[in-house]
């Protein structure tokens, strides 16, 4: 009779046990499990930092003068290493876009389809190189969803928007020196200039949260870390009015 009462006892024990796991197994929900890792790259990061970023991309815009298939494949390239692309089969920090080819309505390209691409996705910055006209129109759309500010960086390299629209609708527009021969200020800038290089300290500067983009006079200090030692940057000056624009800059 003993032992039949421990063969009992111990059979009960078995079936609690299974009941258990089964029940915590089914009570497990997505969200309890750890998020996917960030980039290798991000891992340097602190704690809080890698925390903010999960679940966000930065938006990197690639417009006239950096949407050619070469430079586009070789940006792309880099930043997968760095930071991993978000694409149909994976996810990732940095979303691309290519302007006009993904802006695509019939034959007609429509930047304004910008505002729609990243307006329900959870950005931790976005960078426009080459902004084509009326950038800014879209970028005041995205403004007026988040209550008159964005709650992330917007830079603007080399745009050719609108210049007041620019300069309203980012934290700062770096473009270079107007000079006589046009063609002759591209080839020189594309020949010595690595475009690569500030897209990466750009992207760098939004992947902490606890380092805001500065204000007033140190926001020249801010674009001047971005370009290097290697260019000397200056306030962009109004042709008409003579006045000096605050977060407007340029360099030769």
């Amino acid at each position: 009779m003993k032992n039949v009462t421990m063969i009992a006892a111990v059979m009960l024990c078995a079936a609690l046990f299974t009941h258990c796991k089964k029940e915590n197994s089914q009570n497990r929900h997505p969200a309890d499990e750890p998020s996917l890792p960030l980039p290798a790259n991000t891992q340097r990061l602190s704690a809080e930092a890698n925390s903010y970023l999960q679940g966000k991309h930065i938006f990197v815009l690639l417009g006239y003068g950096y949407n050619d298939e070469a430079f586009v494949e070789k940006t792309r390239a880099a930043l997968e290493e760095r930071y991993g692309v978000q694409s149909e089969e994976k996810d990732g920090l940095i979303m691309i876009a290519v302007y006009p080819d993904d802006f695509m309505r019939g034959s007609t390209a429509r930047i304004s389809l910008l505002t729609t691409a990243v307006e329900d996705t959870e950005l931790a910055g976005i960078i426009l190189l080459g902004a084509p006209e009326s950038t800014h129109r879209s970028l005041a759309k995205l403004q007026d969803k988040n209550g008159g500010e964005y709650p992330y960086p917007v830079y603007s390299f080399f745009p050719q928007d609108d210049v007041l629209g620019s300069e309203s609708t980012a934290d700062f527009v770096l473009d270079y020196a107007q000079k006589t021969d046009l063609l002759q200020a591209e080839e020189q800038l594309e020949s010595d200039f690595d475009a690569d290089n500030l897209l990466a300290n750009a992207i760098e500067t939004m992947l902490n949260p606890q380092e805001p983009i500065p204000a007033d006079s140190d926001l020249r200090s801010f674009v001047q870390k971005l370009v290097g030692s290697g260019r000397t940057i200056r306030p962009y000056t109004d042709g008409e009015t003579g006045l000096q624009a605050q977060n407007h800059f340029i360099f030769e």
